[in-house]
């Protein structure tokens, strides 16, 4: 049986025609999307356009929700009051929701955005209460995660299907977290480098850390930032690399 894995992006977060033209050229790259839906970034609109595009292009459409925090892009760690937080994101979820149903289609995945993922795939609470809000109102989507973390683990407890995610444009420390944005190595931007990077992780399992040491990593779905500056590049080097390679790109 050939090697598989899911191409994902997170749309809808740059304003604008030229981000509006962005998300039109990354689209059918990539084989599902996690668009952004108020918290940190995004709109009804967009969220239309893209839905429309998923259902034309039979693609994943995901929503991609964060901490209420337009001004920091999501990117802060908030302290919210477990009932602020539970309502900002079931009306980021029905604004996805929303946007889908009037396209055709559904969500199928969901993906927390920024800080708000880092601390799910870390912290027992906030990971339940996420997966409580998404069983509450999108029941049958799955769950984006960290390989490895607890998040894609613990959704199966919730009756979610949980769905492993490495990152083909960002290195990761000695346990698989990605570096801060600031540090060397948190960013890879060249096709080729990050082509080899995937390829490896999908065929043999083993992705590199800053440091040297070899991880395991069984990861479902690989996702490329659509604000890495070559993400246009970056993307169409690695279906190149992967299929090449004989794997195949499919939503999982």
């Amino acid at each position: 049986m050939l090697p598989e894995i899911d191409l994902n992006c997170d749309l809808g977060e740059q304003e604008g025609s030229e981000g509006e033209q962005l998300d039109l050229r990354l689209l059918p790259l990539v084989t599902c999307v996690n668009v952004a839906c108020g918290g940190h970034a995004g709109s009804l609109q967009r969220l239309q356009l893209i839905a429309l595009q998923c259902r034309q292009r039979n693609i994943t459409f995901g929503a991609h929700p964060s901490y209420p925090d337009r001004a920091g892009f999501g990117r802060v760690e908030m302290s919210l009051a477990p009932r602020v937080l539970r309502a900002s994101l079931a009306e980021q979820l029905r604004l996805a929701a929303l946007a889908a149903a009037q396209a055709g289609i559904v969500v199928g995945r969901v993906k927390p955005h920024g800080a708000l993922y880092h601390a799910a795939c870390e912290r027992r609470e906030l990971a339940e209460l996420l997966l409580e809000v998404v069983r509450q109102e999108l029941p049958g989507a799955a769950v984006c995660g960290r390989a490895g973390s607890m998040l894609p683990e613990l959704a199966e407890a919730f009756g979610l299907r949980g769905v492993r995610e490495a990152f083909g444009d960002r290195g990761v420390d000695a346990v698989g977290r990605l570096l801060p944005r600031d540090s060397d190595g948190a960013v890879l931007r060249d096709p080729a480098v990050v082509a080899e990077r995937v390829l490896r992780l999908v065929q043999q399992q083993r992705l590199s850390s800053r440091c040297g040491v070899e991880l395991i990593v069984q990861a479902d779905s690989v996702c490329i930032h659509s604000d890495t500056p070559e993400a246009e590049q970056l993307l169409r080097e690695l279906r190149q690399r992967l299929e090449a390679g004989g794997v195949r790109i499919r939503s999982c």
